[in-house]
């Protein structure tokens, strides 16, 4: 009877077919692929907002965190079943790279084309929020949440971020290695989902998740309405810290550096000494679980 996922050994050879796939794949395809991933996180984030809005007050901030992480979990299953390309898992093209398989400018240019395209959905679906006026929900409490949420992100320090973001995307890679080792739909979206809500209940930080939230928390505070709400509930807080600097210095540089490194280093890297380093394939079964594992994931296109 013919099994229903991929060993560790399987799923890490297979990646090194999926690394050659993604960094040939013609530009147009990458940004429109990347931006499809962006939109699939911002919409996870954007519901994690709406649905906890107005929920630590009932039940407590645990709670709320772990209702948001399930809710969130929908995020990966778009990315990785529905398809699309997202910066985080594309770190795991550093297995390729350790292989000799890609270069380092491969690497570094999808890197950079996917990571602009994931920014461009995110930004997409703020606008989405903004014009659509989800944020005046619930007398501005939906919209002052996502300031609130903006806010607390940019004010953590540099170290904070940074390993907030390394236990972010090891969560997420091994979400992505999962993926393509499951060969059904089912398999598939749980693999997705229980480390994406772990990372969130957890209160790790996601790059491209915060390519939404922090400019949505930036735009939301421009409405009034919604300003004030935010200084009811946070009277000490200064709304003019929430800016562009500080979006980018104290939250995602410090975050992509630390994805960068779980999925490069702690996942990528170690799977590929411990699966792909100095082995030779074990057999004809093997190298036809690899076309499938490589189908799936190309289809995926984690």
């Amino acid at each position: 009877m013919a099994k229903n996922f991929l060993t560790p050994a399987e799923t890490a050879q297979a990646f090194i077919g999926v690394g050659d796939y993604k960094t040939k794949m013609p530009v147009p395809k990458i940004i429109i692929s990347s931006f499809l991933a962006g939109a699939y996180i911002a919409f996870a984030a954007q519901l994690m907002t709406t649905v906890t809005h107005d929920m630590a007050p009932l039940f407590g901030v645990g709670f709320s965190s772990f209702i948001g992480g399930c809710v969130f979990g929908i995020a990966l299953v778009l990315v990785l079943v529905a398809g699309s390309d997202l910066f985080t898992g594309n770190t795991l093209l550093s297995m390729g790279w350790l292989n000799g398989n890609l270069t380092t400018g491969q690497v570094l240019n999808n890197w950079t084309l996917v990571y602009i395209g994931n920014f461009i959905g995110s930004l997409f679906l703020v606008w989405m929020m903004f014009t659509s006026d989800i944020w005046s929900g619930n007398g501005s409490q939906i919209g002052a949440h996502a300031v609130a949420i903006a806010y607390k992100k940019t004010h953590l320090t540099f170290s904070e971020a940074f390993v907030r973001g390394i236990g972010c995307n090891w969560l997420v890679c091994l979400a992505v290695v999962i993926v393509a080792a499951g060969q059904d739909t089912m398999g598939k979206i749980a693999g997705a989902w229980f480390p994406v809500m772990a990372f969130i209940a957890s209160g790790f930080e996601h790059c491209v998740a915060n390519m939404f939230i922090i400019p949505a928390g930036l735009v939301a505070m421009t409405d009034p309405t919604i300003a004030n709400v935010v200084m009811e509930n946070h009277p000490a807080w200064d709304l003019s810290s929430l800016n562009l600097y500080a979006f980018f210095v104290h939250n995602l540089i410090p975050v992509t550096l630390g994805n960068i490194v779980s999925g490069a280093v702690l996942v990528g890297g170690i799977y590929w000494y411990l699966y792909v380093k100095e082995t030779q394939p074990v057999s004809q079964q093997t190298k036809k679980d690899d076309k499938t594992g490589f189908q799936a994931a190309k289809l995926g296109r984690k």
